[in-house]
């Protein structure tokens, strides 16, 4: 951070703020505090920018980081009983791809001293491998149109957003081709009630992740219980990821247990 002179002067007065409050204050007060130290030194800022991400003429996400400095540097404000997560690390990338800055930094204010976390932002580019669609798909033809759908937001946007995010630019996208969807349809779970299950329901089920490296066990066995609740054949993982994308079908759990 010593060679990044901006850098360093923000994590100055974020120390003076934080040295001014104390630490494990709400986190509105020390945004509120460094704003004001921030206009008083005449550091150009926005405060609490609300803008949308449209895709294809559709409202895809909207973003409202805590602050920006336009061309420079986007930091987040947090206060934290343990250390910064994997969360906090995904919602400030986000940022940083939206508004097309490369350095981004996590400030948090619940300790005895400011903890700051540079990171750099890198955009990538990628395209879903090229798979055998399995048998068990009952519909072929709209696995390839999924899967076209879903490599033209790449092509379009490239990597970097976080998974809701990615849901949005794939409903975006399905709605610009007149396509019947529902986002997080609801489903009855048998003598407990009704929940909202996260995926996307097109005849077939998309399940959405994002910037881990793969598709994982994990994000087969969540997309088998939607398949299951929901009680359709089969489904497609999609991911997103840091440096590549990944695609994986997944059928119905009755139907992996007569394949096996």
């Amino acid at each position: 951070m010593n060679k990044d002179p901006f850098s360093h002067q923000i994590i100055g007065l974020a120390m003076e703020t934080h040295r001014s409050l104390g630490p494990g204050l709400a986190e509105e007060f020390y945004h509120q505090d460094l704003v004001a130290r921030l206009t008083k030194a005449s550091i150009e800022h926005l405060s609490k920018p609300r803008r949308e991400l449209v895709y294809r003429g559709y409202v895809a996400d909207v973003f409202e980081p805590d602050l920006v400095f336009p061309g420079k540097l986007i930091p987040e404000l947090k206060v934290l009983r343990g250390g910064f997560d994997a969360e906090h690390f995904t919602q400030l990338l986000s940022y940083c791809k939206f508004w097309r800055l490369r350095t981004g930094m996590l400030m948090d204010f619940g300790k005895a001293s400011l903890v700051p976390k540079r990171i750099i932002y890198t955009s990538k580019t990628a395209e879903l491998p090229q798979t055998d669609i399995p048998s068990f798909v009952s519909n072929a033809s709209l696995a390839k149109v999924l899967i076209t759908i879903a490599n033209r937001c790449l092509a379009d946007i490239g990597l970097g957003y976080r998974p809701t995010t990615w849901s949005g630019l794939i409903s975006a996208a399905l709605r610009a081709e007149s396509m019947d969807f529902t986002v997080n349809p609801s489903a009855t779970v048998t003598g407990l009630g009704v929940t909202s299950l996260d995926c996307i329901v097109v005849q077939a089920v998309l399940a959405i992740s994002a910037l881990g490296e793969e598709v994982t066990a994990m994000n087969r066995a969540r997309l088998q219980t939607c398949l299951r609740w929901l009680d359709l054949p089969w489904g497609i993982c999609m991911h997103f990821g840091k440096s590549n994308a990944d695609l994986t079908f997944v059928s119905h759990p009755k139907t992996s247990l007569r394949l096996s």
